[in-house]
């Protein structure tokens, strides 16, 4: 009977154990898109150019899993239970490939590291300095961004955009995320349209 009991203690206490050091469930985000009109209804070109978004790099605070908010100017949190579906670089071309895709009628756009954007007649590459996000305030985003053209032309610029969120939580500040990229993707769509229509 003592033996029993024993037993019986020793399990409960495993279980119990094993229930506590049970991770939280992490949640997932992605960046959305946002539909954004096409500028014109064609960009006249014949055949239609092709646009690879990429490489894009990231400020290696937040490059990684986890999303990064800000607390203060010098601190930061990494939440560990808010984390990106992908790496940061690729959500981030994905979703300005896609922007563009809805701004330049009959353009290929793809992102680099797709079959589609190897050999792209135009490659836009993105260097994000800034990716800041406040909890209840908003999100920042500053990038300088270049167009090569594959004839060796190309153009570099600075944009810096700030979305304000009017709601805590995290989702709100992915979503601003991807309000602030497709601020970005609009300059970027013009100055393509600028290289092919000239």
């Amino acid at each position: 009977m003592h033996t029993a009991r024993t037993s019986l203690c020793i399990m409960v206490a495993i279980f119990l154990s094993s229930a506590c050091s049970t991770s939280p469930k992490a949640t997932f985000y992605t960046l959305n898109t946002v539909a954004l009109p096409p500028f014109t209804k064609s960009l006249g070109a014949h055949p239609p150019p092709s646009v690879a978004v990429g490489p894009v790099k990231v400020p290696e605070m937040v490059d990684r899993p986890q999303l990064v908010i800000r607390q203060s100017s010098n601190r930061v949190e990494v939440l560990e239970q808010h984390r990106w579906a992908q790496s940061l670089p690729s959500e981030i071309a994905r979703v300005i490939a896609a922007d563009l895709r809805s701004q330049l009628s009959g353009a290929q756009v793809a992102s680099w590291d797709e079959y589609a954007g190897r050999h792209a007649d135009y490659r836009i590459a993105i260097d994000i300095e800034q990716f800041d996000a406040i909890p209840g305030q908003g999100v920042t985003v500053q990038a300088v961004w270049s167009i090569r053209h594959a004839a060796g032309v190309s153009s570099t610029a600075r944009t810096l955009v700030r979305e304000p969120v009017h709601a805590g939580g995290i989702e709100v500040l992915a979503t601003a995320y991807g309000r602030a990229l497709a601020a970005i993707s609009i300059e970027i769509g013009h100055a393509v349209e600028s290289f092919v229509k000239n």
